[in-house]
């Protein structure tokens, strides 16, 4: 369990180097802004970063638009696409950590356990970030938050709200993209479809984006077993150019795929998605999502202010010594920008979807 509190004189091995407080403070915030300019690979994938408290956006990649029969003195009817927009909210939430020193322990300090302290905060912010996103990925439920008007969505849950047709397809308003496998073990059919969930509304490949399937280490080994023809699978399972060598009489059609896409690692290829197993996703989950496109799934809202944007440090009441009693703070939150765009599946046999919690 970590160890909450002020920092005193004794928690330190007296190896004081001479280092001015005032110098680690002016390391902590240039660092702190290189830590702003690099998001973590999870974060980067899923979402975009706005400080808006709502967007409306298109829920289909292509338009609903249509053109018609022109007359000689008709005027044509107007394009509208207020049929497939929605009003989508993101929440804002301060979140902040302390580091309280007193005077004596900094005096007896060195450089390098303060900043260990500092480092630990950096890291409790990449935590804070991804939890924020794949919470708001994974929660099947619409909610409300005072910091923003509009309604926080879901993927599709069979909300009942309207779900943009497709290509011809018309969805029901009870279409969710929360599902289970209703079985023990994971299936084939259950990846495909998953997989099936985000292309029939255009993800994946109308659009440009990548299919891209997040999961615990456990599911991605079983998906690494399959091939086409056994136990209902459509697709061969195709390993990365990154993973471990294997021998094979069989000649391989295509290209194997690329083991990382934006800096995650990827294990292979199972139809139209890859394959990137992360520890990150709880075991007995999967997300399959559309990445790389132009509609980012995830908003993920920080301050508008620019002095306040990111993870901030704010120096404590005693200008000389700024690192004592001093903080860090990061308003964030985040809401589903794309409903289609992403699909979740939890291995159970129950038939009703549990988020997981991402504390």
């Amino acid at each position: 369990m970590a160890r909450k509190g002020i920092a005193s004189v004794g928690d330190i091995i007296k190896l004081a180097d001479g280092t001015d407080p005032n110098t680690i403070w002016a390391e902590f915030a240039s660092t702190l802004a290189e830590a702003n300019a690099k998001r973590g690979a999870l974060v980067d994938l899923l979402a975009f970063r706005t400080t808006r408290a709502s967007d409306t956006v298109l829920q289909a990649p292509a338009g609903t638009a249509e053109f018609e029969d022109a007359s000689e003195y008709g005027v044509p009817t107007g394009a509208r696409a207020e049929a497939a927009t929605i009003d989508l909210g993101y929440p804002l939430v301060w979140k902040d950590l302390g580091t309280k020193f007193t005077w004596r322990y900094l005096a007896e300090a060195s450089a390098a356990q303060v900043e260990s302290l500092h480092n630990a905060a950096l890291a409790a912010d990449s935590r804070l970030q991804y939890k924020t996103v794949l919470n708001a990925l994974f929660n099947d439920q619409n909610r409300t938050h005072s910091s923003t008007e509009a309604t926080i969505h879901a993927l599709w849950n069979g909300d009942g709200s309207e779900v943009p047709d497709y290509n011809g397809d018309t969805f029901d308003p009870s279409h969710t993209h929360y599902t289970t496998t209703e079985s023990a073990t994971l299936a084939p059919a259950d990846v495909e479809f998953l997989q099936g969930q985000v292309l029939e509304h255009g993800y994946g490949e109308d659009d440009g984006s990548q299919l891209v399937i997040l999961c615990n280490r456990n599911e991605a080994d079983v998906i690494a077993g399959w091939r086409a023809g056994a136990g209902g699978a459509k697709f061969d399972f195709i390993s990365s150019d990154t993973s471990v060598p294997y021998l094979t009489t069989e000649q391989l059609v295509g290209q194997r795929p690329a083991g990382n896409v934006a800096g995650l690692k990827v294990s292979g290829q199972y139809g139209h998605a890859l394959i990137a197993p992360t520890s990150l996703i709880p075991v007995g989950y999967l997300a399959c999502v559309a990445v790389g496109g132009a509609t980012p799934v995830i908003g993920l809202r920080e301050h508008s202010n620019p002095s306040t944007t990111g993870l901030v440090v704010i120096p404590g009441n005693r200008q000389d010594y700024p690192l004592i009693g001093s903080w860090y703070t990061h308003a964030v939150g985040a809401g589903v920008r794309q409903r289609g765009g992403a699909a979740v599946l939890q291995v159970t046999a129950s038939p009703t979807y549990t988020a997981p919690s991402f504390t």
